[in-house]
């Protein structure tokens, strides 16, 4: 049913004006909340929204008012939203409202072109963005009121000029071009200009003889005069009434306005030998708004395309990350199985082992691209920020991965320029840097070709190439390579396994440090090589507020854990709410000589602490009920000879920047994420109990069983 002040029986007269002068939304939905929801979302715009539910009261709504656009649903009872809008466009006074279809029902390219086909200007699916129906509506009601005052503005002129016409007379005709504020000529077949009145001499400063509609002089816009040639011999043969648009040139404002110049034949020579009759009538408003509405049209439709082409990206992008972390999944699954089997050998037993650690190690370095995109998208990227020896940076990158390159017979050179480049930054993620740069190289290079890297200075900065004899890159991807989620090959059929976003995270991490990252390549099969320059001491790169207490990085192990593979009498508290956490944890520590105590609560662990008192606890965070926070926190209200001052490891799989700070807020001294390699949780543990009262702060642990392209810095908490 209609909504607002006006009646839906009313008679077809015409539509109305409101008494505001406000043109009216029409939303036609069969679902009465449907018809809410458009209400509360379009009231913004504080124009009148009119509602109906059926074919028949919209076309009732649009013959009795003033409708700027029109909201369709497509799938309705009766008459659907393409037949209605068939109906809209076959009607002479309805043909310009513009349709938008809404619906839910197919998201078919076919339904959406024929959506398209019956007139539509958009056609979104639901659920939609009220923001982005409320962009497109805006954009109608804007160009219908600027059409409807063009098409006033336009009337009022057209019968000022037919008054003054009528009133004077063809023997008055000087008398009458003078009294006109338009622009009027007397005009011969020929184009040549008898009379013109000072209304067009003002405007272009032109006398008639200096003005001549088909010769083009310096007051008619070029691009037009062909058109007023064709329109005034074709008018002039057959002595009718014609009309032509060009634009002509304002002496006083500088610039071209449109005109739309009206010829009539003079008064006693309708033949085509005769005199005509010119008016220039200013519809510079009215083609400007065709303009801008031709100019937003062609912006929207870049937008959606855009759109369109960011949705296939993304859905690429999903489409490889499902790939990519069920592909390790089903060998760990599959030999996992084959050894509860009791199936395999001694020898394949090893290899059943080697090859579930390694697909392990690999989808955790998929999951920690993935953090670090996110944290990139989040705007929380931060740097640890401290002293860096760019060379041995460099050259400890480059030795982690020469092994992968010697695989492949390819042959990895290093060389520096530079035997010492100091400069402010975080080691690790420079690590990461260059770990991604060179093993991108090996892994595009086939085998037998050759990776250099080059360090060198260039004035005030380092300049790192990592180049490469491999694959290369087309040009029409070389601008894109830094972009999340795009891929040279995102299909099925790709030879090269990945995500696409180490590019992207190195270029946003050496911006971090201040410097550039560029990418050049000749062509396909041509090789690429990616050039990173790097300020030495320009400026301090971001950083997060550096924690007070000292922070423990993959390499920095070997100065802070100190050899120790036995825990004898010691006694480690557990705690995990997940039953095979819990006994990985008795196996693993009572192997190494410990008396394991495990629970699954915090209260269950508070009251084994009543019990005895630990060397050590480790708990998880995410846990029902009381978390390892509020565990933590009561711990260390306990006096010290309670346990009050045990050290404290935080083993969880919540791993960002911000989880760490957290843990050691709350009262922490390791924050370690998850997984974690058991040999090095043992020796990290044996270390703080040698430690004991020493341990005066926290210490953060960035996840050991990281993969190698992890170990410069990749972890979840290192940022």
């Amino acid at each position: 049913m209609g909504s607002g002040e006006y009646n839906s029986t009313r008679p077809p007269s015409g539509p109305p004006l409101r008494s505001d002068g406000r043109a009216a939304i029409l939303v036609v939905d069969d679902s009465p909340g449907n018809l809410v929801a458009f209400e509360a979302s379009l009231k913004s715009l504080g124009q009148p929204i009119v509602t109906a539910t059926c074919a028949e009261e919209a076309l009732r709504e649009l013959l009795s008012q003033d409708i700027a656009v029109a909201v369709l649903d497509v799938q309705m009872p009766g008459t659907s939203g393409f037949e209605l809008a068939a109906m809209i466009r076959s009607h002479s006074r309805l043909a310009h409202v513009p349709i938008i279809f809404v619906t839910a029902s197919s998201r078919d390219y076919a339904q959406i072109f024929a959506g398209y086909a019956a007139g539509a200007v958009d056609y979104l699916l639901k659920p939609f963005e009220p923001e982005i129906l409320r962009a497109k509506i805006r954009v109608f009601l804007e160009l219908h009121l600027r059409e409807k005052q063009v098409r006033e503005q336009g009337a009022r002129l057209h019968q000022h000029e037919l008054r003054e016409l009528e009133r004077r007379g063809q023997e008055r005709l000087q008398r009458l071009t003078e009294s006109l504020p338009l622009p009027v000529w007397g005009v011969r077949p020929n184009g040549s200009v008898h009379v013109c009145n000072s209304a067009w001499t003002t405007y272009s400063g032109a006398t008639a003889e200096q003005t001549d509609l088909l010769v083009g002089p310096r007051w008619v816009h070029p691009i037009d005069l062909d058109s007023v040639r064709a329109t005034w011999e074709v008018g002039i043969r057959s002595g009718q009434p014609f009309e032509v648009q060009c634009r002509l040139r304002s002496r006083t404002e500088g610039m071209h306005r449109w005109f739309v110049l009206r010829a009539v034949p003079e008064a006693g020579h309708a033949e085509p030998h005769g005199f005509w009759i010119v008016a220039g009538v200013d519809i510079d408003a009215q083609k400007t708004g065709e303009e801008e509405r031709a100019r937003l049209l062609r912006r929207e439709q870049r937008a959606r395309e855009a759109a369109e082409a960011a949705n296939r990206t993304k859905d690429e992008f999903l489409a490889t990350i499902s790939h990519e972390l069920r592909t390790p999944l089903n060998a760990i699954l599959g030999w996992a199985r084959m050894m509860r089997g009791g199936i395999l050998d001694a020898k394949r037993m090893a290899h059943a082992i080697e090859t579930i650690e390694r697909n392990a190690k690999a989808q955790a370095s998929l999951i920690n691209d993935i953090l670090d995109v996110s944290r990139i998208v989040s705007g929380k990227m931060r740097l640890q920020v401290g002293p860096l020896d760019l060379p041995a940076v460099v050259g400890d990158a480059v030795q982690t991965l020469r092994p992968a390159a010697e695989a492949k017979a390819i042959d990895l050179q290093c060389e520096s320029s530079l035997s010492q480049a100091r400069m402010a930054g975080d080691p690790l993620r420079m690590q990461q840097i260059v770990w991604n740069l060179v093993s991108n190289a090996v892994k595009f290079t086939p085998r037998g070709g050759r990776v250099h890297v080059r360090l060198e200075r260039e004035g005030d900065y380092a300049r790192l190439v990592v180049g490469d004899t491999g694959l290369g890159i087309a040009p029409e991807l070389l601008p894109y390579v830094f972009d999340r989620f795009r891929q040279g090959d995102a299909t099925a059929s790709r030879t090269h396994e990945g995500l696409g976003l180490g590019l992207s995270i190195v270029k946003h991490l050496v911006e971090l440090h201040g410097g550039e990252v560029v990418a050049r390549s000749d062509g396909v099969g041509k090789g690429a090589e990616f050039v990173v320059s790097l300020p030495l001491g320009a400026r301090e790169p971001e950083r997060l507020d550096a924690p007070q207490a000292p922070i423990f990085r993959v390499d920095e192990r070997a100065n802070y854990v100190r050899a120790q593979t036995r825990l004898d009498g010691a006694t480690v508290l557990f705690v995990d709410d997940r039953p095979e956490a819990r006994a990985l944890a008795d196996a693993l520590f009572e192997r190494y000589g410990a008396t394991v105590v495990s629970v699954e609560s915090a209260d269950q662990a508070l009251s084994a602490l009543k019990a005895l008192v630990p060397d050590i606890l480790i708990s998880d965070i995410g846990m029902p009920g009381q978390d390892g926070y509020a565990l933590i926190r009561n711990v260390r209200r306990l006096p010290l000879s309670a346990g009050g001052n045990v050290p404290a490891i935080a083993l969880t799989a919540y791993a960002r920047a911000e989880d760490a700070l957290r843990a050691k807020e709350e009262g922490f001294h390791v924050h370690l994420p998850k997984p974690v390699d058991p040999d090095e949780l043992v020796e990290l543990v044996a270390n703080l109990i040698a430690d004991g009262a020493r341990v005066d702060g926290p210490v953060h642990a960035s996840g050991f069983f990281s993969p190698p392209r992890s170990e410069p810095g990749r972890a979840g908490s290192a940022d």
